[in-house]
């Protein structure tokens, strides 16, 4: 090896280690942990609100099949008023039952924290009774729902309503 060359790579071995230089491509950016976290949380966030935003106006209007889809094949509800329901099928029979009696609904968003292909929401709903058992009364309670990612997909995992 000549002077030149050895000369040479202990310079870049130099530059390398010195403060603040990285061994990255020129312009490499630096990726801080807690800004890309904090990016995870505010995507998973915005689809969680635009699906619990599609839940409300389907169960509103009485959609069943929209509202049933978001719902994974195999997840668990428990409604306010029920034993568990397990998967798509019981939860289809359910909402068919009840969305006609029931009006408006709120969800309200308390607490929400994200990990990986899991998210979970907790917060408070009202349901409107208009017809039949408990017409004019309003349904009210805190909710848990488990939302699971597969693929690019967010649906409902598992929700439990609870009556106080």
């Amino acid at each position: 090896m000549t002077t030149f060359r050895a000369f040479a790579l202990l310079a870049i071995c130099a530059l390398l280690h010195t403060t603040g230089a990285h061994g990255q491509a020129p312009g490499y950016q630096r990726l801080d942990p807690g800004s890309v976290r904090a990016e995870y949380l505010a995507e998973v966030l915005t689809r969680i609100n635009e699906h619990i935003a599609e839940w409300g106006g389907a169960w509103a209007n009485d959609r069943v099949d929209e509202l049933t889809a978001l719902y994974w094949e195999d997840a668990v509800l428990i409604p306010p008023d029920r034993f568990p329901l397990r998967g798509r099928d019981q939860i289809r029979e359910y909402f068919a039952e009840v969305t006609p009696a029931h009006g408006t609904v709120e969800a309200f968003m308390l607490d929400f924290d994200a990990s990986g292909g899991m998210s979970q929401v907790y917060g408070n709903y009202a349901i409107d009774i208009e017809e039949g058992e408990g017409a004019g009364t309003q349904l009210r309670g805190p909710v848990l729902t488990v939302y699971a990612m597969r693929g690019r997909t967010w649906r409902i995992r598992s929700q439990v309503f609870i009556e106080p």
